[in-house]
């Protein structure tokens, strides 16, 4: 059919224009294809008349991996994340206009001409590239698929342009401070020293995102790139890669868990971490010498301020930090102090740095063996490891299999000495000229390097813990796709003011939509400079929402420039934060219950609430609070002047008094100061310690106190190491009726209906009406 109609306002030509005068290129259409037996190759024809090879493999039944080498030219070394090499039946199909990979869930359709490609999930459209995005004057606004040369000809950017539907949100792309729906902006996927956690800068940028159609994908590259997610084009999104080729892996679910889950079991499960992580951690920047770090612990059992953990970021002398070597002036007996603190029931966890400075002598060392990332003429490349350094430092290369040989021994030891986790800090400030023994290039190397040194030492832990029969727990300020399986991750250098306490918030609601299961942030806020440049410590509201909000989050860390233990605050301040200290021990098996969930249903401890009330379209572009395992909905207080939070549909009970409020709502409050809003969902329980235990257990949790709101019926799981309990409930006409194996002692019943008659497991309770919503069950 001829399209072509008479206008008088622009010419028709005949060929397609656009905007760009870059030496760029684009696929416009199938001229063959080979059916290669695990996947197919399609040759395409290009804008400017070369060819480009596309391979579609379906590494799933709602998978597939999409592979473009602009000229045909496959790269001679792969910067692949993950092999992705399984592949599953499939059917080629191909008529006059398309050419059709099915498999039993899904079709990859691809138009002949023009080249387009689209993916159906159980035959229903899913997505597609975009490939009509232009402006009045008839010119293309928008590239589609294709790729930018320099002007030798060398491929050195490769796109992918996709439709962008108009209710279409996204989410994900790691641990990003913006909003949480990503609609709209434009996302750097390079790791960054951020130096805040306020804007775009991240430390961890995962390739990764999902959007509300029921589809993610992952960019299958550690090199530089760009998503633009209708910044450019609000009918268009984009993904940009620094490299000669395009990889990336679409998964197709409409049910966001599984979807989510679908990404992290092809990428690699999520390990448990130890069941004394989920305590509290106390931390400074720095406590100087092993007097300090006694003193903490003395001065907290003064307190009463039980503590599980102590961070000891300045344990090796500053020129040598990075090389694993106790500084024994200032800890002249790290055994002692390490029994001192396993005595207390307090783990140490111990900083690394994956830099040393030039005036070590391990600088020598490392650079006499090529062990250090090099410039561009075959020396140690030397740079700044902060804004304000005033001595460079180099990089171990953590891609040279050599320098691990030197440096897993020296990680081993230092574990053996009974360390239980490593915090690893840095590693984002490598420059772009770097080139890396993997034959890496800057660009290709900077992301990657990242993520192999949190693997290297969490690898080297798992040989020492293991055999133990420990778990190995690594606390990462960056990290990349694949991340989730190196446990776990906090959020940097956050300001404690408390509008940037919101902005750490969607830091951690976008990660965990990154399949990031465990995460915390700096309680108290890292650093607060005054008007003139000085470091401060916090105001004591600041202090106490920042400490609310993480002793409701996966992990609770405290740590700032200043000191952050609560003896440095006010009586009120101290009373207030010694509540929620209490209160997350005896959370701590609902809360390890939660991991093990994270670990065996790949679901995240905290989730946006879109993750558990999919249906609900209020929740799509709530980023302000959320649920913390499946029953408690948490909404911590920031600078709100009229408060607010989103309940969705359902009975819901207010965590600390059994008030019941009916939800599908927004609801307004007015929290005090001690307050945090926190709710249980409907038909849920939360399984406690007793209110005498003022610290979790490291052995199996026994004589639980059950919180349960019940409306009618719930059946709920309980994970214990070892264990997998159930628990159901059923109340009718005042009849309440519970089987559960669980090892509980009490239950707190909150409900409006009276109970005229209560069992358990077939036996007899007495139910005692202790207010208007309130009932209280003795086993």
């Amino acid at each position: 059919m001829n399209k072509k109609v008479e206008v008088s306002y622009n010419p028709q030509l005949g060929y397609l224009k656009t905007i760009f005068t870059h030496n760029f290129d684009f696929l416009t259409g199938v001229l063959g294809y080979t059916d290669r037996g695990d996947g197919v190759e399609v040759e395409a024809g290009t804008y400017r008349n070369k060819t480009a090879k596309v391979i579609i493999r379906p590494v799933s039944a709602a998978a597939y991996r999409f592979q473009m080498y602009p000229y045909g030219k496959e790269p001679a070394a792969a910067n692949e994340v993950f092999s992705m090499e399984q592949t599953v039946p499939y059917q080629v199909e191909e008529t006059e206009e398309y050419l059709s990979v099915r498999t039993l869930r899904m079709e990859i359709r691809i138009k002949k001409l023009p080249w387009e490609v689209s993916t159906y999930l159980d035959g229903r459209l899913l997505t597609k590239e975009q490939i009509r995005d232009s402006n009045v004057d008839n010119m293309c606004k928008y590239l589609p698929i294709g790729f930018d040369c320099d002007e030798e000809g060398k491929v050195i950017r490769v796109r992918e342009s996709m439709y962008m539907y108009s209710d279409e949100a996204f989410y994900g792309f790691g641990e990003k401070f913006t909003e949480f729906n990503k609609r709209g902006q434009k996302i750097h996927c390079w790791q960054k020293d951020a130096l805040s956690t306020n804007t775009e800068d991240s430390y961890k940028n995962h390739p990764y995102f999902m959007s509300s159609r029921g589809y993610s994908v992952l960019v299958n590259s550690y090199t530089r790139m760009t998503f633009d997610m209708g910044c450019g084009s609000n009918v268009t999104y984009g993904m940009e890669v620094d490299d000669s080729s395009l990889d990336y892996i679409l998964f197709a679910n409409r049910d966001y868990k599984d979807l989510l889950a679908d990404y992290v079991n092809m990428t690699g499960s999520i390990p448990m971490i130890p069941k004394w992580a989920f305590g509290l951690w106390m931390s400074k920047c720095v406590y100087k010498d092993q007097e300090e770090v006694v003193q903490v612990v003395k001065r907290a059992k003064e307190e009463e301020i039980a503590i599980d953990v102590i961070n000891l970021d300045a344990w090796q002398a500053s020129e040598d930090s990075g090389a694993w070597v106790w500084d024994r002036k200032r800890f002249p007996d790290p055994e002692g102090m390490i029994t001192f603190l396993l005595e207390n029931r307090i783990h140490l966890c111990l900083w690394i740095y994956p830099y040393i400075g030039e005036e070590s002598e391990y600088f020598r060392l490392a650079g006499e063996n090529g062990w250090l990332v090099k410039d561009g003429n075959g020396n140690p490349l030397t740079f700044y490891a902060t804004a304000a350094a005033d001595r460079k430092v180099g990089c171990f290369d953590f891609t040279n299999p050599g320098f691990r040989e030197w440096y897993v021994p020296r990680v081993k030891e230092v574990i053996g000495m009974g360390i239980g986790a490593v915090k690893t800090d840095f590693s984002e400030a490598v420059p772009e000229n770097a080139v890396y023994y993997d034959g890496s290039n800057g660009l290709q190397g900077h992301n990657k390097l990242t993520y192999l040194y949190a693997k290297t030492i969490y690898e080297a832990m798992k040989e020492v813990k293991e055999p133990l029969g420990e778990r190995p727990m690594l606390w990462g300020r960056s990290g990349y796709a694949g991340s989730h399986t190196i446990p776990a991750a906090w959020a940097g250098d956050s300001s404690t003011h408390l509008n940037n306490h919101a902005c750490i918030l969607q830091g951690g609601l976008s990660i965990a939509l990154s399949g990031v299961a465990y995460w915390g942030f700096d309680m108290g806020g890292f650093y607060n400079t005054d008007h003139e440049g000085y470091e401060c410590v916090p105001e004591e509201e600041e202090y106490i929402r920042s400490t609310q909000f993480g002793f409701f989050s996966p992990l609770s860390r405290c740590h700032g420039k200043t000191p952050r233990e609560p003896w440095n605050f006010a009586p009120e301040t101290r009373n207030i934060f010694s509540y929620y200290n209490q209160l997350r021990h005896r959370l701590a098996p609902y809360l390890y219950s939660a991991a093990w969930q994270a670990s065996l249903e790949s679901v995240p401890m905290m989730r946006p609430l879109l993750l558990e009330f999919q249906e609900d379209r209020n929740v799509r572009n709530i980023g302000h609070e959320y649920m913390l395992g499946d029953s408690l909905l948490v909404a911590p207080v920031f600078d709100q002047d009229e408060f607010s939070v989103y309940l969705p549909e359902g009975t819901w009970a207010d965590f600390f008094t059994g008030r019941l409020i009916e939800g599908g709502r927004w609801i307004s409050l007015q929290p005090a100061l001690d307050q945090i809003p926190v709710y249980i969902r409907p038909n849920t329980i939360v399984p406690m310690l007793a209110s005498d235990v003022c610290r979790g257990l490291e052995e199996p949790y026994k004589d639980l106190t059950v919180c349960m709101n019940l409306k009618d019926r719930l059946s709920c799981t309980f994970y214990d190491d070892g264990y997998k309990g159930h628990f159901t409930a059923e109340l009718r006409n005042g009849c309440l009726r519970i089987t559960t194996g669980m090892p509980v002692k009490e239950i707190i019943l909150y409900g409006a209906e009276a109970v005229e008659e209560a069992s358990c497991n077939g036996l007899p309770v007495t139910c005692i009406k202790k207010d208007e919503y309130t009932h209280l069950l003795h086993l």
